[in-house]
């Protein structure tokens, strides 16, 4: 089932690829440190090589970089990674079946190409969410902050909900979770 997402976890990822699509350095090692091991563990599942998965995973992120200019902000940037992930992993295995003379390692790889082709993986790839790197953001925020944003986002509460749950002032609560939508931008530098 993909994730669901409330409007403020789509706000931030739109304004996460649009940093990342507009050369924000830092949005995008924020996505490298929090998707990297995810990606070269992704390969490595088909090719059962993990220097040559740790190369391919590095040229994920630099193709990621390199073409940025497409990053389409409606669309999740984490099933796009993966997806050039999984291109790269038949690219590379596709290439190594041609150079296989051993009938077994070519069925092998034949598997692996038609596993990585299949829909089901595409699907997958396509219900990826973003949580981890919002989650490395939410660390970053003042305590207060982020306690109201996650009541909010994860446990689905109303602004009044959550200032009768903290004894604070519904203004209260509406100016911390504008700070919290502040914090993201300003952490992620999404408006340089």
């Amino acid at each position: 089932m993909p994730p669901r997402y409330n409007n403020s976890d789509r706000e931030i990822l739109r304004m996460f690829s649009e940093a990342i699509k507009a050369s924000d350095t830092e949005a995008y090692e924020v996505l490298f440190k929090a998707e990297y091991e995810n990606v070269k563990h992704f390969i490595q599942h088909y090719l059962h090589d993990e220097p040559e998965s740790e190369d391919l995973a590095q040229d994920v992120f630099a193709t990621l970089w390199t073409g940025r200019d497409r990053i389409d902000p409606e669309r999740n940037i984490r099933s796009f990674l993966f997806t050039i992930a999984r291109n790269k992993a038949l690219n590379h295995l596709s290439s190594l079946r041609t150079r296989l003379t051993d009938p077994l390692e070519k069925a092998s790889v034949s598997l692996s190409i038609e596993s990585l082709g299949s829909e089901a993986i595409i699907s997958r790839i396509d219900a990826l969410d973003m949580k981890r790197i919002i989650d490395m953001v939410y660390e970053k925020m003042p305590e207060l902050t982020r306690r109201i944003f996650v009541m909010n986002r994860d446990e689905n509460m109303t602004y009044e909900e959550i200032a009768a749950s903290t004894g604070l002032t519904v203004k209260k609560v509406e100016y911390n979770m504008v700070k919290a939508l502040k914090q993201f931008r300003s952490k992620l530098s999404f408006f340089k």
